[in-house]
């Protein structure tokens, strides 16, 4: 019984710790709670190995300049469309060269799943605006990726990913 007291303790403890390091972040009038140092741990986890799989140098598929241009009201139906990107395309055709890839890749698709949820919850309260422009980038971020070998172009925007996780920290947060 006693040892049955300390496990429900430690699991008390690490959902406190997750929960105590999640942020709060705005998309124009949408707000969330992202755990963002856990997304970034996961890709810190797997970047060096990803980007050495990255064969095509001459392509990039998310840029800073491209998503330091999504204005604030735009920013949550922009996130919305990428996340939507990531989970239903990039992470579908990827494979994985090892059970460490894979497994932090199933942290980063379940965390942007979560994110995507509330997202969506926003879209469904109109709080989550979509104009000319972050439809114009994120169509133009799709057809980079579908000009691309599609196996090479999933592990290029996954190795991307740090950008996307930039801009959410830095532009987003309180």
């Amino acid at each position: 019984m006693k040892g049955l007291g300390t496990l429900f303790s430690l699991v008390v403890f690490v959902c406190q710790s997750n929960l105590s390091q999640a942020k709060r972040l705005h998309f124009g009038r949408c707000s969330l709670t992202a755990n963002l140092p856990e997304i970034q741990r996961a890709f810190s986890d797997i970047r060096q190995g990803i980007q050495a799989e990255d064969i095509i140098d001459d392509v990039r598929i998310l840029t800073k300049s491209t998503l330091h241009g999504i204005q604030a009201e735009e920013s949550c139906c922009f996130l919305r469309h990428m996340l939507r990107f990531y989970v239903e395309t990039v992470f579908k055709h990827h494979a994985p060269s090892s059970s460490l890839i894979e497994r932090r890749t199933n942290i980063l698709a379940n965390s942007f799943l979560s994110i995507k949820r509330d997202l969506r919850q926003c879209h469904a309260d109109m709080k989550c605006h979509c104009g000319e422009n972050s439809r114009t980038k994120i169509q133009n971020i799709q057809n980079t990726f579908e000009n691309l070998a599609v196996r090479a172009a999933a592990v290029k925007a996954i190795g991307e990913i740090n950008i996307l996780i930039e801009w959410m920290e830095q532009s987003h947060q309180n």
